[in-house]
């Protein structure tokens, strides 16, 4: 009688999974990242919070038979305060995941230049924990990366079991919270059989993903020289860990 049971279990188990994988998902994250701003005394603190409301940005994830499009919602923010003029846009940035491939196609949008980065998908390294909480009515699991120098920590739900996200993590299901370093992403909104449109990023320079990431790295050891060395005058907004 146990055996039937347990049969009957794992059958049922099977079924909820290769249902959920022909559906389609919608999913809205948002990502407010951790900020300093000295502003010496060009804005009062009305204003600095006012910069922190429209630092954050908004995100679509849609996925459909094992592809996904994660993309920006587009929202050009503008404050202003006497003459002070400040405008925060949108990144452009988005990722294609192709799961019956494993490829993953990218577009970046890198201080004005278009980048092309085409890649694999790679599972990263994660620590199961027993620590669970509910995000927009899901019970979800933290796994803690061991795989980064930077402690990374993401939030999954086996009850959705699709191994996508803000970022491809391998994790047995979806993941609607990821923090690493200076960043929060959290799911806002979550729509089954919601249709969205997806497309393959084919515009921007091709690189690889390691070319990629030396020419970021290249720059902010040299934007963080060049603040260094200046007079520290006006208005400098850091992105902090």
């Amino acid at each position: 009688m146990m055996k039937t049971k347990f049969l009957i279990t794992a059958l049922c188990c099977a079924c909820s999974f290769n249902t959920m994988k022909s559906q389609t998902l919608q999913v809205i994250y948002e990502t407010q990242p951790k900020m300093q701003i000295q502003a010496d005394g060009l804005l009062d603190k009305n204003m600095i919070e006012q910069i922190r409301k429209n630092s954050t940005v908004q995100n679509m994830l849609c996925y459909n038979n094992g592809e996904s499009v994660f993309k920006p919602i587009k929202n050009e923010n503008k404050s202003s305060e006497g003459s002070i003029n400040i405008e925060i846009k949108t990144p452009e940035d988005v990722t294609y995941k192709n799961h019956n491939t494993n490829k993953e196609t990218s577009y970046k949008d890198f201080f004005g230049k278009g980048f092309l980065i085409e890649s694999e998908l790679k599972a990263g390294k994660w620590e199961i924990t027993d620590s669970v909480k509910e995000i927009q009515g899901y019970t979800c699991t933290k796994a803690i990366s061991k795989d980064q120098e930077k402690e990374a920590a993401a939030w999954f739900c086996p009850n959705l079991p699709i191994k996508d996200g803000p970022f491809y993590t391998g994790l047995d299901g979806l993941v609607l919270e990821f923090t690493s370093g200076n960043v929060n992403i959290v799911a806002q909104e979550i729509l089954i059989d919601a249709g969205c449109e997806i497309t393959v990023p084919a515009k921007g320079k091709k690189i690889s993903k390691d070319e990629f990431d030396k020419m970021v790295e290249k720059r902010m050891k040299a934007m963080e020289q060049e603040q260094n060395s200046g007079d520290g005058g006006g208005i400098v907004i850091k992105i902090v860990k």
